[in-house]
């Protein structure tokens, strides 16, 4: 059963994950795969694009904010004449933790363009095994 994140799947559907910055950018909300394990949530996005030094993730009054930005990638001395792809884009996310989740354990790993996220479950959130006297 997922604890973690109730609302997201509701939000995600009912709300457009594309919008326009204003400033000729596009903003996209970052698909996301949730896995729970025994001891541990993972969390899975794509960020094509998006150099290391570009992403920022953290942690705040038990929210996890994701947040990214691909530039615009003309090479010196060329000049865009058709561009299908978003020219700059900012990636933006967030999901609420709850009392599920030990803040101070999370971890996160960039490769290949995917961010993976690693949630330890807290310990009173672990089932445990009650002795009978």
């Amino acid at each position: 059963m997922n604890t973690l994140f109730p609302v997201t799947r509701m939000l995600d559907a009912a709300l457009n994950n594309t919008w326009n910055e204003g400033d000729g950018s596009v903003g996209r909300t970052p698909r996301a795969d949730i896995l729970e394990g025994d001891k541990e949530f993972r969390v899975l996005m794509d960020l094509p694009g998006v150099p290391h030094e570009d992403l920022d993730l953290s942690v705040e009054d038990q929210t996890l904010w994701v947040k990214a930005e691909r530039k615009e990638s003309v090479p010196e001395g060329f000049e865009a004449r058709r561009s299908e792809r978003s020219g700059q884009v900012t990636f933006s996310r967030t999901f609420s933790l709850g009392n599920a989740i030990e803040a101070d354990g999370i971890s996160a790993e960039f490769k290949n363009g995917v961010l993976t996220i690693t949630l330890p479950k807290s310990e009173k959130s672990l089932p445990r095994r009650i002795e009978i006297k």
